[in-house]
């Protein structure tokens, strides 16, 4: 059983390599500056400011959007670190993605509510757009609709899988 899960991750994975580049913004424009479909990922991740806006936790997304390379007074708990840039300590990991702390991509429309914080987490567009390629197929996650393809059956129908679970859930956003 690991090995069949091991190999459906891997092929998922596959499926998704460059293509999950192209469900990122919200409003299915490219990313700018562009990345290219090649094996280095120096240019990916908190590297690329509009990812790393995405996956800047949702309580320093302010001081991100002020200026992502202004350097922040106070921006880790660490007392031998006064003074950092958001990307660096998210970067290095002094700013930590925790419970508490979720990328604000995870979240509604980006959109975080201090006063409830279950508000739209997990329901990400990007994460809905990962589940509608590996799920239904990738034409659905191009047009946001639940049709895949009707040639072929989608991996809902053929395994049966009548809802979302949470198992699912939390599958599309640790891919």
């Amino acid at each position: 059983i690991t090995k069949g899960m091991s190999e459906q991750r891997s092929t998922d994975l596959g499926t998704l390599k460059h293509t999950v580049l192209t469900y990122v913004m919200l409003d299915h424009k490219p990313l700018d500056p562009p990345i290219s479909k090649k094996e280095d990922k120096s240019d990916r991740g908190f590297n690329h400011p509009q990812i790393a806006r995405m996956l800047c936790p949702c309580k320093k997304l302010d001081v991100f959007d002020e200026d992502p390379d202004m350097y922040v007074l106070g921006a880790c708990r660490t007392t031998s670190l006064t003074c950092h840039r958001i990307i660096g300590t998210l970067q290095d990991g002094q700013i930590k993605a925790t419970a508490a702390n979720w990328p604000t991509m995870f979240y509604e429309d980006g959109v975080y509510d201090p006063d409830d914080r279950m508000k739209g987490l997990f329901r990400g567009h990007a994460a809905l757009r990962v589940y509608l390629h590996l799920f239904i197929g990738p034409n659905a996650a191009v047009t946001d609709t639940a049709v895949g393809n009707p040639s072929r059956p989608s991996k809902n129908r053929l395994w049966g899988l009548m809802r979302v679970t949470p198992q699912i859930i939390a599958y599309t956003h640790v891919l």
